[in-house]
């Protein structure tokens, strides 16, 4: 009877300990906020093996808060540092809470760097920002996420001589945004005057904008000032309307000379011919077009001009099913990029195989190709 009683007394005394250490646990957890695999906010530091919870200094809040993008497009895989500026500069909480209109399409870093999430391809998101202060400030921009380029797989640069034109560019540039697909746009100065808008357009969906020269004359012909003008012109037309200078030219007839590539050169400037001549100027056809585009092999330099109207639609199809068939529509720069291959000042290529040349166009100047819109069409 003794030992039972021992038994009973033991076990009691094991229970009331139990009780008491899961008393003491759940007052330390409900102290601290946090279990044993809960992370410890910002607002939590440890002081001597202590939980302390930290108080927010707000005495001196925000009052201006403004968040932008170098870029409006982003590729997953790529990363980007945002611009974030705030008054006061002695704001005691500058913390800010990140948010995206597509949740999970993109992370921000503490110090400002934005990231896609891997299946965030083909979305256009507003992600915005907001102050912790109490100040109740918030600043948003968009960001448009393009897929990632796979160097292993085919691709192709479909580019753009002669614009822009309003009457064609515009549906061109539609046909593009809706796929995801970029192109590289080679404009003339004369028609960066036109419509600095389009350009823009251009600009902030991604494409490549580089320089077609001024007026699109046979560069080889022309005197070294007579060169120089239609070089810093025509870069002076881009700066105007996005701000930056190209760093690519395609030489009107694709003519160049080691002249003209000196002069290129000492402007930055990397001449870009083709692989593939779509010839669209002289068929005039969009089926025709279409076809010759579906004939691209991986690698390809791509020739079109986006002052045609017949080219629309071609465009239109072409986009799509080049997809289809698993080619990646990306830019000039991109395509060299990917395949570890540099586009240096001075210097001209064709595709992003240096052993393949292309013939040149064969028209005359300015009768057929260039031709399609000047600062006289204006006023017809």
């Amino acid at each position: 009877m003794k030992n039972k009683m021992k038994i009973i007394q033991y076990a009691v005394t094991i229970l009331v300990i139990i009780v008491l250490l899961c008393g003491i646990f759940s007052i330390i957890k409900r102290l601290t906020g946090t279990s044993s695999t809960d992370k410890l906010s910002n607002n939590v530091s440890k002081e001597q093996g202590k939980v302390v919870e930290k108080e927010v200094d707000n005495s001196v809040p925000l009052t201006k808060l403004s968040i932008s993008a170098p870029e409006g497009t982003i590729r997953v895989g790529e990363t980007m540092n945002l611009d974030i500026a705030y008054e006061p500069n002695n704001a005691t909480n500058t913390e800010l809470k990140w948010s995206c209109s597509d949740k999970g399409a993109v992370s921000v870093s503490e110090d400002g760097v934005i990231e896609p999430a891997n299946d965030a391809a083909k979305k256009t998101v507003t992600v915005t920002a907001k102050t912790t202060d109490g100040s109740d400030l918030s600043a948003s921009f968009q960001l448009r996420i393009y897929p990632e380029i796979d160097p292993s797989e085919p691709m192709v640069a479909i580019t753009f001589d002669d614009g822009p034109y309003e009457p064609t560019t515009t549906p061109i540039l539609d046909a593009l945004e809706e796929n995801y697909a970029k192109a590289t746009f080679f404009c003339l100065g004369q028609n960066v005057n036109l419509y600095p808008e389009l350009v823009q357009r251009e600009y902030e969906l991604g494409m490549e904008v580089g320089t077609h020269t001024l007026s699109h004359v046979q560069l080889t012909t022309l005197s070294s000032s007579e060169l120089e003008t239609e070089i810093t012109d025509s870069i002076d037309a881009l700066k105007n309307a996005i701000g930056v200078a190209p760093t690519l030219m395609r030489p009107p007839y694709g003519d160049v000379n080691q002249d003209v590539l000196n002069a290129v050169g000492s402007h930055n400037l990397c001449c870009v011919n083709w692989s593939l001549d779509t010839e669209d100027w002289k068929t005039k056809n969009a089926d025709d077009t279409y076809r010759m585009v579906m004939t691209a092999t991986d690698g390809d330099v791509v020739l079109l001009h986006d002052i045609h109207d017949y080219n629309v639609a071609a465009v239109e199809r072409f986009v799509k099913d080049l997809q289809a068939e698993g080619f990646q529509l990306v830019t000039v720069s991109e395509m060299y990029e990917a395949r570890g291959e540099t586009l240096d000042p001075g210097t001209i290529h064709y595709r992003t195989d240096p052993t393949t040349q292309a013939s040149e166009e064969t028209t005359a100047a300015l009768e057929e190709d260039g031709a399609g819109v000047n600062a006289d069409e204006e006023t017809r």
